[in-house]
């Protein structure tokens, strides 16, 4: 199995997605130069969440997550940096590229139905 850390696994009863949550809350780079290696980290982090879902390793350990859709959520209670909010909707982007691999593996996929990635604040776990 991937090496991940995920914070928070749940599942959504209104929704029935099952979702991975990822606790990022700094602290934050004060100067744009800085924000390169916090960004690949959260990268990294995101990307094997994905690999966990979509390779079947999230239904192995939860049975009930088998076919569903999975919602990668982002948490940061202090608020989203902008550069952490433009790595997120990069990351969105790339999924709805249909030549992606990314976008190709979750079409593929006999363990997950479908596979967005969120933050808390879009999902009401936060006010702003």
């Amino acid at each position: 199995m991937p090496s991940a850390t995920i914070d928070i696994i749940t599942e959504t009863p209104q929704t029935g997605e099952f979702a991975l949550i990822i606790v990022e809350d700094g602290p934050w780079p004060d100067e744009n130069s800085d924000w390169s290696n916090c960004l690949s980290r959260i990268q990294s982090r995101i990307y094997n969440a994905m690999d966990i879902a979509i390779d079947g390793h999230l239904a192995a350990k939860y049975p009930d997550a088998k076919g569903r859709r999975v919602r990668i959520q982002i948490d940061s209670p202090r608020g989203i940096p902008k550069h952490l909010m433009q790595l997120i909707s990069n990351l969105r982007n790339l999924l709805d590229q249909e030549k992606n691999e990314y976008h190709i593996a979750i079409k593929q996929s006999k363990f997950i139905q479908g596979l967005r990635i969120v933050t808390g604040y879009e999902m009401g776990s936060f006010q702003t």
